[in-house]
């Protein structure tokens, strides 16, 4: 794999490592009681522990994409998630921002907007349902408070489970991630988990991380209900196929990496072409470059994969485009389904019994970062997302710390925004000047920033102050960088002094082309990037001293977090 397409591997929906879980995949065949396993076509069953149920009532919930309300599609699959409970087992609820309009309430109110809908109680699904039916989306995300709230009614001793649901970062102090933190080192048998309802904002990620459970995205009504299941009983949840992971091993990670969490990983494997597989207790694991591009469970390969949402062997296909959507392709008896967009993954899935998977029934179940090349049907170019930072700080995807650490003052970091390209929150652009750094992750304190998407080397910068809010993302963002049809790779313009150009245009992103040192330009009029006229999309590139040129773009390079 070329070094170029290493960077573009991520993980946006990490299950986080639970400490009894390498020991229990090493026990036989990947299972978690010690005996090897074929998971039926069905989701992860709840833990019959004490529950609490953090639910996000803020306004944003009221958006219609899940479809209809996002709050509705969340109050659903609370009560399926309680009707997979037993009888009387503890349950309850506590809900933010239900009572206090955003835009008619300050600040200070209405991060006290939390109550508790439902006490934790025996479980009474009639009670609960009419409780949730009342519950409209209102106001702000007080995270940290609602959670603090679920674990003071939680049992004194004995494991717990607290799940959060919710669509974005909090938007009040103090930071849940440190809650969710505080409340797990004092109880470790309670379990943080949440569950990103269209959204991986890193934030939930955190929150899941250090409370010790699992944090997965949902974009459907259907994927909300399966996996909000899985997120309550996150130990039952790791032998299944996340979006992009599978017991703490992860599409993306290096081999080295994979062995340093797994010591019994093997050291040899067999060659496939360009690919090398390691075969580990039951499962393929497919390295190209040193790099994690494919897990597949049982032999053979895929036959024993399960997804987080519990599509397996026997499942009918139906259900995986229930829960996926209209595959990608399905041709031969197999189809692929996104997994995870940002990531690149899909979820290869065979089947048999029809001529499409919509009427077969699955027979395997591979994960893999094997999603079609996203190319818009009107010439667009391939988009690549640029990850070089896992949700712990650690460099990943070829990228790697270079020279001392620089420091930054709180001035630098108050002009630190969305990064260059940015198509995820998570990521920053910081300085002030021509020389400013294009795109930063967040690592523990630092930021490791690089300056092209070309190169794998990373700055990194400590700072004083704390890093600013951002905006979501500009839908239409310009990208961080482009690859042209005549090999040019050009990096966006961050100001600077250049002669005089082109009459009518103006700079935009610099190329490198052998010796030459070229640009691609803008029309002053219209300032459209992209010419999308004709069969491919093209850009007016050329020397500052020339006549320009349209040529087509076939890779457009967006900035992004895990």
């Amino acid at each position: 794999m070329p070094a170029r397409r290493r960077q573009i591997i991520r993980n946006r929906a990490l299950p986080i490592l639970w400490l009894t879980v390498v020991a229990a995949l090493l026990l036989a065949g990947c299972s978690v009681d010690g005996t090897p396993t074929k998971e039926t076509d069905q989701q992860v069953q709840p833990n019959p522990v004490p529950t609490m149920v953090v639910l996000d009532a803020s306004d944003s919930m009221n958006t219609a994409d899940a479809p209809g309300p996002r709050l509705d599609a969340a109050k659903a699959a609370v009560t399926s998630l309680a009707g997979g409970l037993p009888a009387g087992t503890p349950f309850g609820v506590v809900a933010f921002g239900s009572q206090k309009v955003a835009r008619e309430t300050t600040q200070t109110v209405g991060c006290a907007d939390v109550r508790t809908v439902v006490p934790l109680g025996p479980l009474n699904t009639t009670a609960l349902q009419g409780a949730l039916n009342g519950l409209e989306a209102k106001g702000y995300t007080p995270i940290a408070l609602a959670l603090q709230q679920a674990d003071e009614q939680l049992p004194a001793s004995g494991p717990a489970s607290i799940v959060l649901v919710s669509d974005g970062e909090s938007t009040c102090q103090p930071p849940p991630c440190e809650t969710a933190a505080a409340i797990h080192q004092q109880r470790p048998d309670v379990t943080i988990s949440a569950v990103g309802f269209r959204t991986d904002d890193p934030s939930l990620a955190c929150i899941a991380e250090k409370g010790g459970g699992l944090f997965v995205t949902a974009d459907n009504a259907a994927q909300l209900s399966a996996r909000l299941a899985a997120a309550q009983n996150a130990q039952a949840a790791t032998t299944r196929l996340t979006p992009t992971s599978r017991g703490g091993i992860t599409i993306g990670q290096s081999l080295s990496d994979v062995r340093a969490a797994n010591p019994s990983f093997p050291t040899s494997g067999r060659t496939d072409g360009d690919r090398t597989i390691y075969r580990w207790i039951d499962c393929d694991y497919a390295f190209v470059d040193d790099v994690l591009v494919e897990i597949a469970p049982g032999d053979p390969p895929g036959s024993a994969g399960t997804t987080i949402d519990g599509v397996s062997s026997g499942t009918p296909g139906s259900r995986a485009v229930e829960l996926y959507g209209e595959p990608l392709e399905d041709s031969d008896n197999v189809a692929v389904f996104t997994a995870d967009q940002a990531a690149g993954t899909a979820y290869r899935i065979g089947y048999e019994g029809g001529d499409t998977i919509a009427d077969g029934t699955v027979t395997t179940v591979i994960l893999c970062h094997c999603l079609p090349s996203k190319k818009s049907s009107d010439g667009g170019p391939e988009v690549v997302k640029v990850i070089a930072v896992d949700q712990s700080g650690n460099p990943i995807n070829g990228f790697a710390v270079t020279g001392s650490t620089q420091s930054w003052d709180s001035s630098t970091i108050g002009y630190c925004s969305n990064a260059i390209g940015a198509i995820t929150l998570g990521v920053y652009h910081c300085g002030s000047t021509a020389d400013s750094a294009s795109v930063c992750w967040p690592s523990q304190g630092r930021l490791l920033c690089a300056y092209s998407p070309f190169k794998t080397e990373l700055t990194a910068y400590s700072y004083s102050g704390t890093l600013p809010s951002l905006d979501q993302p500009d839908p239409d963002v310009s990208p961080w960088g482009l690859e042209l049809a005549n090999g040019a790779r050009c990096v966006k313009v961050l100001g600077g002094a250049f002669p005089q150009g082109p009459v009518g245009y103006l700079y935009s992103y610099s190329c490198a082309s052998g010796s030459d040192y070229t640009f691609v330009f803008v029309p002053t009029d219209s300032k459209q990037l992209f010419d999308k006229s004709g069969s491919t999309w093209t850009v007016t590139y050329g020397e500052s001293d020339s006549v320009p040129t349209q040529v087509a773009v076939t890779k457009a390079y967006y900035s992004a977090a895990q």
